[in-house]
């Protein structure tokens, strides 16, 4: 089963997810949450695949002998101990847009908005502008199979 983790960055170098990453259910809710998102900027929400982000070989994205825990209630640190950012999630983070362009579009996300019409949804909404307003990028990392 996929699960999908709105996920706060509270450092870029190293890489640093926040521990009260949120994984958001049920999918109907994202998709319709995901779409208004996608109507302000097609890359406000970014999505990766969790499983893309480690790296065992340089030349390679994804890694067969490290997997990450995204329920574990910790932060969590690629700074090589022991997590090693692959180049692929490099090149993702490297085209995020920077968090105030970000929050000044999900301001104007309407409350409303028959996209965002449940508690789930306003929630998400809440968490990523309390967390851009913190400086934070925010994305969405998709973890198969689980």
């Amino acid at each position: 089963m996929t699960k999908y983790w709105l996920t706060p960055i509270i450092h870029k170098f190293p890489l640093q997810f926040g521990a009260d990453r949120v994984c958001c259910e049920p999918l109907h809710e994202l998709d319709s949450f995901r779409e208004a998102a996608h109507k302000l900027h097609p890359r406000l929400l970014p999505m990766f695949k969790a499983s893309l982000l480690l790296s065992d070989d340089e030349e390679l994205c994804g890694s067969e002998l490290i997997e990450l825990d995204l329920s574990d209630v910790y932060e969590i640190v690629f700074d090589g101990r022991p997590y090693h950012l692959s180049h692929c999630a490099e090149a993702f983070l490297d085209r995020i847009l920077n968090p105030q362009e970000v929050l000044q579009l999900v301001s104007t996300m309407d409350d409303n908005n028959s996209e965002l019409s449940s508690d789930k949804q306003l929630l998400w909404k809440q968490l990523w502008l309390d967390w851009l307003k913190s400086g934070w990028d925010v994305i969405l990392l998709r973890e198969d199979g689980v």
